[in-house]
């Protein structure tokens, strides 16, 4: 037999098909699929070289990474050797993980079906001429009864056209409830535990939304006189004004009100996203069984749940949460669609996407992310022929995408300028000349962004506590050495979903990076909060394979309980550490960062409360102090403007009848002097407050 020469093995090693695709030799790293039982978590861990050993290495590079994350928490903030040992961890573990003594997920392997080709053809006469007629109809940037009602006669059109019937058994909601707490006869705790997780994560987001954070922005403003426009009958596609916003969470908050009453409020903001990230935890939870086990699912919802990230993000009221929101439940079903070649997944996929579209503009990056992760997927099965018509399944997506975005992509199409504007100005000299080089700028960008979950954070105190890690200790701990692990295993054993993962995650957060007229925007929790989902869903999986192969090694019910025990502590210090950051560091950060326009507006209610007016309230404007609209919205009159200029009060107030309130700044002598010359019978009240600097007086006038 002729010997293989060094030039020969070093092509094979080398060539383009092992990039994706092992040979035999590599086989052996990845373990066999095990069958899993509905409702219950399965083992997956491959085996040791022998099963007696302590795994000590794994538990080193665990240590080494938490210790290294703590020199990187502030106030220290100590990189030198915060990197130093996560270089040792990354090396400890290397070891670990050769000698395999961490475990690791069974390979997903693919269903060897084709998507079906068959459609009904009458349907698909009616959805063609359909898709068009709605896409004319959205004209004017306006909702309109006509055009929605083609919308959803489209989208059914489509359903109808391409969907797959899968036939159900008719379940009342008492046969949902016990399927779903019950396995025959005997109660589930496994959905019990899930469940309880869900719970607490949903305690992290409710608790005090009232009150965190407390007082509204400009921002909150704009929102909220929107939502007003959609409840007067302005029902926008495209909310052009202040950078211009996606619609979902205007008519979300819409529905919040007339249906539970909730007010054109800061809380009515903080509820809707708060609730829609909630709901994205069910996806969450199933992606992250999608892709490993039962356990990788229940600690991957609740690392996100309990993360300040995603609290911060969702709390504040703004639309920013909804990239993760959408992103979870894309990711599952076009997961599962390529595993299983189900054309229904696909489809739901693509319904998902453009729905996403029309939540917040950082989900943009999203059908580049869905491109990338089907071409992986087709590269690592080596294009064969069984796999060719996953194609298809990507034109499904597309094309359902494309019907769900179409009133957006009709004002894409009448404003070009306008629906791009924000990014235009964020990634060009349209607004303000670059700071330096494309590529300097760019590649500085990148590393911020990148460095993020272990760093600092940026300095946009709305939306995060400035220049801390994106994480908490032991998620950034988990993240880092996932990232080792995912990168090992890839190399090992080409499971292209790994490698989808990894690629993913700047993908996501190129919203932020592409900030390069504005580098200090960068590295931004809202704009790279769709990296959310692939970087907590790699926490997950490490912390799943960790405590799964210290379970394979317990063979005595002491070590068996510590391993549990190290399990709950982890979570329980992510939890504590999370907890403290979103719901203590954040609100007081952020309060003494905001105006206390809810104080004033509550002077302002009380004013009224007691015989006065609401026109008869005025804010003394003083240059850069609050948003005298939000004192107005904070007392319950969205809307209306409080403001008036000290030079005007006597032209402006004095001819007015009724009690009147002037709320003046602490500081400002000149409204003072004038309201005290204008109204001499008037009375100052000192309004205190708990930030130094934000004291205001009440000047009340009696009324004719």
């Amino acid at each position: 037999m002729e010997e293989q020469s060094v030039l020969d093995y070093l092509k094979e090693r080398l060539s383009l098909r092992r990039l994706f695709h092992p040979v035999e030799s590599d086989q052996d790293s990845v373990v066999p699929a095990e069958p899993v039982v509905e409702g219950e978590p399965a083992s997956t861990l491959v085996t040791f070289d022998s099963i007696t050993r302590f795994p000590w290495r794994s538990l080193i590079a665990v240590v080494l990474a938490f210790s290294a994350q703590m020199q990187l928490e502030p106030p220290a903030q100590n990189w030198i050797i915060g990197v130093g040992l996560y270089a040792a961890a990354a090396a400890i573990l290397a070891w670990a993980l050769w000698m395999k003594e961490w475990g690791t997920f069974k390979r997903q392997e693919l269903v060897e079906t084709r998507i079906g080709l068959t459609i009904r053809v009458i349907p698909l006469f009616i959805f063609i001429p359909l898709i068009f007629a709605s896409f004319l109809t959205f004209s004017e940037n306006r909702f309109t009864v006509v055009n929605v009602s083609l919308w959803l006669a489209t989208l059914a059109a489509g359903l109808w056209t391409f969907l797959e019937p899968k036939p159900r058994e008719p379940m009342k909601i008492a046969g949902v409830f016990r399927r779903w707490f019950f396995k025959g006869d005997r109660f589930n705790t496994w959905k019990l535990m899930v469940l309880g997780v869900f719970i607490l994560s949903a305690f992290f987001h409710f608790y005090q939304l009232n009150q965190i954070p407390l007082n509204m922005t400009s921002d909150h403003t704009e929102k909220l006189l929107d939502i007003n426009g959609v409840l007067q009958g302005q029902t926008q596609i495209f909310f052009s004004n202040n950078g211009g916003r996606e619609p979902i969470q205007f008519y979300m908050a819409a529905l919040f009100i007339k249906l539970f009453n909730t007010g054109l409020t800061f809380f009515t903001l903080k509820l809707t996203m708060a609730v829609a990230f909630m709901l994205s935890l069910i996806y969450v939870y199933r992606l992250g069984k999608e892709l490993g086990t039962p356990w990788t699912g229940l600690f991957f919802m609740a690392l996100l749940g309990f993360s300040s990230w995603a609290n911060i993000i969702s709390r504040v009221g703004l639309r920013l949460v909804l990239a993760p929101v959408f992103i979870a439940p894309v990711l599952f079903y076009l997961f599962r669609g390529l595993r299983t070649s189900q054309r229904n997944d696909f489809i739901l996929a693509g319904i998902l996407t453009g729905l996403g579209l029309l939540g917040y503009s950082a989900f943009r990056v999203m059908p580049l992310v869905v491109l990338v992760g089907v071409l992986i997927f087709m590269a690592y099965h080596k294009f064969r022929k069984v796999n060719r018509n996953t194609w298809l399944g990507l034109g499904l997506l597309a094309l359902f995408a494309l019907v769900m975005v179409l009133p957006l992509l009709r004002f894409a199409v009448d404003y070009p300028t306008v629906i791009g504007f924000r990014t235009i100005t964020r990634m060009t000299s349209a607004e303000r000349q670059l700071p330096g080089a494309v590529i300097q700028v760019f590649l500085n960008n990148f590393w911020n962004a990148a460095v993020m979950p272990f760093w600092k954070d940026g300095s946009t105190w709305v939306i995060s506590v400035p220049n801390r890690p994106a994480l908490d200790l032991v998620s950034a701990g988990l993240y880092f050495l996932g990232l080792v692990l995912m990168i090992f295993r890839w190399l090992k054993a080409r499971r292209w979903q790994d490698l989808f993962l990894l690629v993913m995650i700047p993908i996501l957060m190129m919203p932020s990076i592409l900030a390069l007229a504005f580098p200090e925007e960068n590295p931004s929790l809202s704009r790279a909060g769709g990296a959310l989902i692939p970087i907590f869903l790699i926490c997950a999986m490490t912390l799943e394979t960790l405590l799964t192969a210290l379970w394979k090694q317990s063979k005595q019910v002491v070590t068996k309980v510590c391993v549990v025990l190290l399990g709950v502590g982890l979570l329980a210090i992510s939890a504590a550490q999370n907890f403290n950051i979103a719901l203590v560091q954040y609100p007081d950060q952020y309060k003494r960062s905001t105006w206390n326009t809810t104080q004033m507006g509550e002077v302002a209610k009380d004013f009224v409360a007691h015989g006065g007016t609401p026109y008869n309230v005025w804010v003394v404007g003083v240059p850069y102090w609050v948003d005298t609209r939000l004192v107005a919205i904070s007392a319950g009159y969205v809307g209306m403007d409080y403001a008036i200029w000290p030079q005007d009060i006597e032209a402006g107030t004095s001819k007015i009848s009724g009690p009147k309130l002037f709320i003046v700044k602490a500081d400002d002598t000149v409204g003072m002097n004038t309201l005290q010359q204008v109204y001499p019978q008037g009375a100052a009240i000192l309004n205190t407050s708990e930030v130094q600097g934000q004291e205001f007086f009440a000047y009340v006038v009696p009324g004719n």
